[in-house]
C-alpha cells in the first residue's frame, strides 16, 4: 500500500475554453481518482475546472489517460481533454516528439502537436443511432442521438439564446428518450455548408461548458450524413475559440443506425494555465 500523501501535483489547461486538472497517476499514490475530481474540480471550494485527468507514461511517445466529471464519475473520450493531454505529455517531457498515441478507454487517439495547436485523430465506433423528439424553450424539436465515445443530443435551431441554456438543456438532458444515463446536449446553429456556432451542456458537469469536443463530432457527423455541412466544419465555440473537425471518409449516406468505426480529426488549442499542488488535508 502506498503511502498518503497531504497534496497532489497537477497542471491546469484549457482547451479551447474547457478546462481540465492534469495529474500523473503517479502522484496520486492512494488517492482515488474519483475522489480527487469531486474535491478539485468545483469552482467554490476547487480549482475551479470542468474534470479531472489522469495520465500514465506507457513506453516511447505513448500515454494513457483516464477522464472524470466533476461528480467523480468516469467517462471514456473527451476531445479537448485529450489535446490538453497531448500538450501536457510534450511539456512534462513524457515524450520525445510532435506524434503522441494516448490510449483511452474509448479506444487509441492519434495526436500531433503543433505549438498550442493539436490535432486528433480518431478511429472509433461512432454513429447517429436516432433521431430523438424533445421540448425545446416549449416547443417541439428534433434533434439526431450521436454515439462518440459518449453520447450526445445535437438540437439545430435558428438562432442562438443570448442567455444562459441551462434551463433549457437541462430537462432535455434527462429525458426518458434518451436512457438512465441521459446525454449531453449540443445546440447548433448553421452559418453555413462549413460553419456552425455550438453550445454544450454536459453531463456530469450538468451546467454548460465552454467548449466540449465530443460534442463538436457529433455535431460534425450528424450534420453532415444529414446532409447540412461539408466533411470539414468549423464549430465556433462559447468560449470564442475555434474547433475544426474533419470527417476522413465520407459516410455514405443519410444519418442511421448502422455501428462502424469511423476516422475523424479534431483540432484546436491547447494551453497550460498554471501548474499547481492541492491538498488532500489539513497540513
Amino acid at each position: 500500500m502506498p503511502p498518503d500523501v497531504s497534496s497532489v501535483p497537477f497542471s491546469k489547461y484549457s482547451g479551447a475554453g474547457n478546462d481540465f486538472a492534469i495529474a500523473l497517476a503517479s502522484d496520486l499514490s492512494s488517492c482515488e481518482p474519483s475522489d480527487l475530481a469531486r474535491l478539485i474540480c468545483p469552482r467554490s471550494t476547487g480549482v475551479g475546472v470542468d474534470g479531472l485527468i489522469v495520465v500514465e507514461p506507457r513506453g516511447q511517445d505513448r500515454v494513457a489517460a483516464r477522464f472524470f466529471n466533476p461528480d467523480g464519475s468516469e467517462f471514456s473520450t473527451c476531445g479537448n481533454g485529450t489535446r490538453c493531454v497531448a500538450r501536457f505529455a510534450r511539456q512534462r517531457g513524457l515524450t520525445s516528439g510532435t506524434a503522441i498515441a494516448i490510449r483511452t478507454s474509448a479506444g487509441v487517439v492519434r495526436a500531433s502537436v503543433t505549438g498550442e495547436s493539436v490535432a486528433l485523430d480518431y478511429e472509433m465506433e461512432i454513429w447517429v443511432e436516432r433521431s430523438v423528439s424533445v421540448t425545446y424553450d416549449g416547443g417541439p424539436k428534433t434533434g439526431w442521438l450521436v454515439q462518440v465515445g459518449t453520447p450526445h443530443l445535437v438540437i439545430p435551431i435558428e438562432t442562438m439564446p443570448e442567455r444562459e441554456i441551462e434551463a433549457l438543456a437541462a430537462p432535455i438532458r434527462f429525458d426518458p428518450s434518451l436512457g438512465a444515463s441521459g446525454a449531453n446536449v449540443d445546440l447548433v446553429v448553421r452559418d453555413g455548408s462549413a460553419e456552425v456556432s455550438i453550445r454544450t451542456y454536459e453531463r456530469g458537469v450538468e451546467a454548460e461548458t465552454l467548449a466540449c469536443g465530443s460534442g463538436a463530432m457529433a455535431a460534425a457527423l450528424a450534420l453532415h450524413e444529414a446532409g447540412l455541412t461539408e466533411r470539414t466544419l468549423t464549430l465556433h465555440t462559447r468560449s470564442g475559440e475555434i474547433l475544426e473537425v474533419t470527417l476522413l471518409e465520407d459516410g455514405g449516406g443519410t444519418a442511421s443506425a448502422e455501428t462502424h468505426r469511423r476516422p475523424i480529426r479534431l483540432k484546436g488549442p491547447a494551453r497550460r494555465i498554471f501548474d499547481g499542488e492541492y491538498p488532500l488535508r489539513e497540513p
